[in-house]
């Protein structure tokens, strides 16, 4: 996934920093984007000074801001690639899905009544499922099982558990929105 069109999500999301857009900027010049050094060499990190540079330089590159349905699917494959691929620990990923996508956003398509489970409109129901999961096997180690397992081991296996969703979702049995 092209840097630019994840950080255009992201920015959508609001899950976008002064500094992150800054550094973004630095990296889209060492790649030879010469766009991108209004970007680079911004001072005042605020995102009312940032925002507008940054659209700007999306526009230059011809990358599009996209809406916020399509930022939400683009951040949920970044994020799920990076726990597929082994960039992030299952746990610490399913945390910042939660974080930056399902607690802001996803988690109101739920409340139509539409959707039955968390994440459901976009096949997540399982990693939001899995992200509890971990709780409670934290919480209590001696009483909660997964399969069997208990503590560490239950851990470990929900782990890959979260890998397998993970994949399962990036091979098209996840969103029915992509």
């Amino acid at each position: 996934m092209d840097q630019l069109e994840l950080a255009a999500a992201k920015y959508q999301l609001g899950r976008q920093t002064g500094e992150a857009l800054r550094d973004l900027g630095i990296a889209l010049i060492s790649e030879g984007h010469d766009q991108a050094v209004r970007l680079a060499i911004v001072e005042d990190l605020t995102m009312a000074e940032v925002g507008p540079i940054f659209e700007r330089v999306c526009r230059e590159m011809g990358q599009a801001i996209p809406p916020l349905d399509q930022a939400i699917d683009i951040v949920i494959a970044a994020q799920l690639s990076e726990i597929a691929e082994g960039r992030v620990g299952p746990e610490m990923g399913l945390r910042k899905l939660m974080e930056d996508v399902v607690s802001p956003h996803v988690t109101g398509e739920s409340q139509t009544g539409r959707y039955t489970f968390a994440g459901e409109s976009r096949g997540l129901q399982h990693l939001v499922g899995a992200y509890w999961g971990y709780d409670e096997l934290r919480a209590r180690p001696s009483e909660v099982s997964l399969a069997g397992r208990f503590g560490d081991e239950a851990i470990e296996m929900l782990d890959k558990e979260v890998v397998g969703f993970a994949r399962d979702w990036l091979r098209g049995s996840g969103s029915p929105r992509i």
